[in-house]
């Protein structure tokens, strides 16, 4: 399992895991080689109870997946399968481990099954670990789990993404350098990028506050983070979601060349509660951003907020989806996933943040 600097408890694969070897105090421990050979699919083979073409089908192995090998009867291999013997016929099965097909990443929850007892077993994965996926069938993967080890693993295709990288957001009022954030170390510890704040509706930081919000783009960036920024919302009307879009213009101007996306935070409870007309505010507020020449622009929000108080069909097309969920799973397609604000820290990190994930190159690099 990938390890990264950093305490805040985070969303994690839940393992039942579809292994051989068995689960020992959490652990995989190896098989004994004179018990157990793997070979691997070449193609889709069906498993059958005897050693014979008339043997009743027990279950289906997709072409590359693991094969546990255990003997031979004839034509035949005898198999461990979901707690069963098994046969597979010889033709279809071939000397050594599977070949990696792709390295993907743990998404959200995700379900094993362990196939040589049949039993729900959990483990924890941190969200994005790295994964080998083997093989595919239907919609369930064969990935490969615990290295070192025999282990093997199915999953639904959904918990699996090919791309995934962690970020952190975080405030102007934060300081980087010496007595705050140390961007080097952020990025040591395995996030790749920074979404910061850059301003709320059309007021400047409050008299007596610092704002860091240009040395921090500019430590992040120096320190090889992708660097992204955003808005807190807040206007009630058409005019002053202009009046905001040209605030929020203005506080990027410095940083222009250093940030990618810009996105605006939508989530106070004092919005409009008309769907359709906080829509519009959203909508005025991300052409007049446009016009001011940020092309790269996003929303941000909740994901109850974003089902109830927004019209989703009627939001300004080719903006990222940046949605907030404190839960196992997203439950929605979005560009960026929110999902740890409560003690976030990294180690060697002054301060706290909201952990980040993101399926889209665009903000993870």
């Amino acid at each position: 399992m990938a390890k990264f600097g950093f305490k805040c408890v985070i969303s994690f694969v839940m393992a039942f895991a579809f292994v051989f070897p068995t689960f020992s105090n959490g652990l995989f421990i190896k098989a004994h080689a004179s018990s157990i050979t793997v070979k691997h699919a070449t193609r889709s083979v069906n498993l059958v109870s005897k050693a014979l073409s008339a043997g009743k089908k027990v279950g289906t192995l997709p072409g590359n997946a693991p094969v546990f090998v255990t003997g031979s009867s004839g034509s035949y291999y005898r198999v461990q399968f979901q707690n069963k013997t098994a046969y597979a016929y010889k033709k279809y099965v071939a000397n050594g481990r599977p070949k990696a097909w792709y390295t993907g990443y743990a998404a959200d929850t995700v379900y094993l099954h362990d196939i040589r007892t049949g039993k729900t077993l959990k483990n924890t994965l941190y969200l994005a670990t790295p994964v080998t996926v083997y093989a595919k069938q239907g919609h369930w993967l064969t990935i490969g789990y615990a290295d070192g080890y025999y282990g093997y693993a199915q999953t639904y295709d959904t918990h699996i993404v090919r791309y995934a990288k962690r970020g952190i957001d975080l405030s102007y009022l934060q300081p980087s350098g010496t007595n705050g954030i140390d961007f080097k170390k952020v990025k040591a510890a395995g996030f790749s990028y920074a979404i910061i704040k850059a301003s709320e509706g059309t007021d400047l930081p409050k008299t007596g506050t610092k704002d860091y919000f240009v040395q921090d783009v500019k430590a992040a960036a120096k320190a090889g983070l992708k660097v992204h920024v955003y808005h807190m919302f807040d206007a009630t009307s058409i005019t002053a979601a202009k009046q905001e879009a040209d605030h929020f213009a203005q506080r990027l101007s410095p940083v222009k060349q250093q940030i990618g996306y810009v996105f605006v935070d939508v989530e106070y409870e004092n919005l409009s509660k008309n769907k359709d007309t906080l829509t519009r505010y959203v909508d005025a507020f991300i052409t007049e951003l446009k016009s001011k020449g940020f092309q790269h622009t996003g929303i941000y929000t909740y994901y109850d907020f974003y089902k109830n108080r927004l019209n989703a069909s009627k939001l300004p097309k080719g903006n990222l989806l940046w949605i907030a969920r404190y839960n196992a799973t997203l439950g929605m397609q979005a560009d960026v996933w929110q999902h740890r604000k409560t003690n976030c820290k990294i180690n060697g990190v002054k301060g706290n943040f909201d952990f980040d994930l993101t399926y889209n190159k665009a903000i993870g690099g």
